[in-house]
């Protein structure tokens, strides 16, 4: 999980969620990203998606193509939110002349994270900045969002 706390919004708990769900609905809707938690009771908002084909890699004789199902959560508060992307899978597909296969393996199990695997480690090592530049970046959308929304309430000076 990769986390970014905004603090100092202009914007009150329901207007962040609000934000943040809209946010959510659109700026995924060509990946079947889907809703999985909507609390504006809580100020929480969770969705699943996927970044797809993040990365390709030509390990001889076989060529990789990486996927990597991600779950993008808000929780709000009022003035500030809690932005979060849990990474937990590698997905897609290894292929070469003769054969292809499905490709499901759990991140924590390769390195940078645990050095006890050596079958994919080469094709991971490459990997897994590019998807958590990919999750950084995805937590600096979001954070901009929100910043540029301002309250719906005017200011008054009395």
């Amino acid at each position: 999980m990769i986390t970014k706390i905004v603090e100092g919004l202009t914007i009150q708990r329901n207007e962040i969620f609000s934000v943040a769900l809209n946010y959510m609905e659109y700026a995924y809707k060509d990946t079947k990203y889907k809703i999985v938690i909507n609390s504006p009771e809580n100020g929480v908002v969770a969705g699943e998606g996927e970044y797809l084909q993040f990365h390709e890699d030509r390990i001889f004789p076989s060529s990789y193509f990486l996927n990597a199902p991600i779950t993008l959560r808000v929780d709000a508060k009022d003035g500030r939110a809690r932005i979060s992307v849990i990474l937990s899978y590698y997905t897609g597909k290894r292929s070469n002349i003769n054969e292809s296969e499905d490709i499901h393996d759990r991140i924590s199990e390769f390195q940078p994270v645990n050095e006890s695997q050596t079958e994919r480690r080469k094709l991971y090592n490459a990997a897994f900045p590019v998807l958590f530049q990919k999750a950084q970046k995805t937590l600096k959308e979001v954070e901009e969002v929100l910043k540029s929304t301002r309250s719906s309430v005017p200011d008054t000076d009395w």
